[in-house]
């Protein structure tokens, strides 16, 4: 059995939503295929933006709902200071838009970290939506319930020591790449080691110096932005797993 291929950024197809290979992981998932049938034909496929570029910006009103297609987006906030903190990276298949559901405003910015596509549920088709597509709403409480998951284990993430913080960073990227088909054992960083630090609380030279660490330990092998896990059990035991 050949090896699954790194995660790379890619040219997507114009698919439908029951075609795609994301639809486990994206808003389909739990759907009637009926249902998808209706959503398919609302969604808005394939917006294509390049790195570097805003998806929405923070203290805009709320775009809708968008699902990444390909690409690397990060989103973040800025204290009353204007100093930015990373909240979150997302990969193919994950959702975003909800911080601009409560005040209709989003509360975050994101940004393209490379060439993007994602599919759109504009702002103003959600309401109907949710009322002609029953499953919808649970479908989007989910997500936003895994969202406020994921929050929480990143409270509990900041508590603990650097390594233990890079580690479980690194091997709940390399899950998140098995869930979407590539390989868990080797993928490219589309983030810089400055946006990995903020992220989790460190200094960019510390991530530089574990990552270091990691690989003089045979944990890891890194080049430039490309990092190979040799030892994956060793990496989860730095996680307490």
């Amino acid at each position: 059995m050949s090896a699954k291929p790194p995660f790379r950024p890619g040219a997507t197809p114009k698919i439908t939503c029951d075609e795609c290979h994301l639809s486990k992981l994206c808003i389909p998932k739990g759907l009637t295929q009926e249902e998808v049938n209706s959503l398919s034909r609302i969604v808005r496929r394939n917006r294509t933006l390049g790195k570097g570029t805003v998806l929405y910006q923070y203290g805009e009103w709320h775009h809708g709902i968008l699902a990444l297609k390909t690409g690397t987006v990060k989103l973040v906030s800025l204290d009353r200071q204007g100093n930015e903190y990373v909240v979150d990276f997302l990969l193919p298949g994950d959702i975003l838009g909800f911080d601009g559901f409560s005040t209709q405003r989003h509360t975050c910015s994101a940004i393209a970290l490379e060439t993007v596509s994602y599919c759109e549920i504009p702002a103003h088709q959600i309401d109907i939506l949710t009322r002609e597509i029953p499953g919808l709403l649970q479908v989007l409480l989910q997500h936003s319930g895994n969202q406020f998951e994921l929050g929480v284990q990143r409270l509990i993430l900041s508590r603990r020591s650097a390594e233990e913080r890079l580690a479980s960073f690194l091997a709940h990227l390399s899950e998140r790449y098995r869930q979407r088909g590539f390989s868990p054992l080797e993928f490219r960083f589309s983030m810089t080691r400055q946006e990995i630090g903020n992220y989790l609380g460190l200094a960019p030279e510390t991530i530089s110096r574990l990552l270091g660490q990691f690989e003089a330990t045979g944990l890891v092998e890194v080049q430039s932005k490309l990092i190979r896990i040799l030892d994956m059990p060793g990496l989860l035991a730095f996680c307490g797993h």
